[in-house]
């Protein structure tokens, strides 16, 4: 019995190992990683082609509406969010979490402050609201394309 419980054990962890979690779409990823973001969202993606870009518009039926923008080579350059509750920003940030999670870090009192606004040289993250009705953007303003202007991004 304990051979095939170490058996059992082995093959679950092994699957583990094999199996990957799912990809989300973040800053700076591809736009396949938009549609597994779609689906960790339970979302509906509506795209629409713009002539500098793609906007990837995604409702959620939490009644987030998360959108993101992705250039004409296929990589997420911003996006902007609304709802009653505010999203996974780690998940949605990916690799510039930790520069934005370090700018938070050194506000005066972040916790007191309805808006925040983080600009370093490589990300631009805007967030702010209350209660059922947060909103914000973030962009990594090297990849904004040419005549694209930040009012654009939201």
């Amino acid at each position: 019995m304990n051979r095939n419980r170490s058996r059992f054990v082995l093959l679950a962890v092994g699957a583990m190992l094999c199996s990957g979690g799912p990809v989300h779409a973040h800053l700076g990823s591809d736009v396949a990683s938009v549609r597994s973001d779609t689906l960790a969202l339970r979302g509906v993606d509506h795209v629409t082609d713009l002539v500098q870009y793609d906007l990837h518009d995604i409702d959620a039926a939490t009644g987030v509406r998360v959108r993101e923008f992705v250039t004409r080579s296929g990589t997420v350059f911003a996006l902007s969010w609304t709802g009653p509750v505010p999203p996974d920003l780690q998940q949605l940030l990916g690799q510039y979490f930790p520069a934005y999670a370090a700018g938070l870090a050194a506000l005066d009192h972040p916790g007191l402050q309805r808006s925040v606004r983080i600009a370093l040289a490589d990300l631009v993250v805007e967030a702010g609201g209350h209660l059922r009705a947060y909103t914000g953007r973030a962009y990594l303003p090297a990849l904004v394309p040419a005549g694209v202007t930040v009012a654009e991004l939201h």
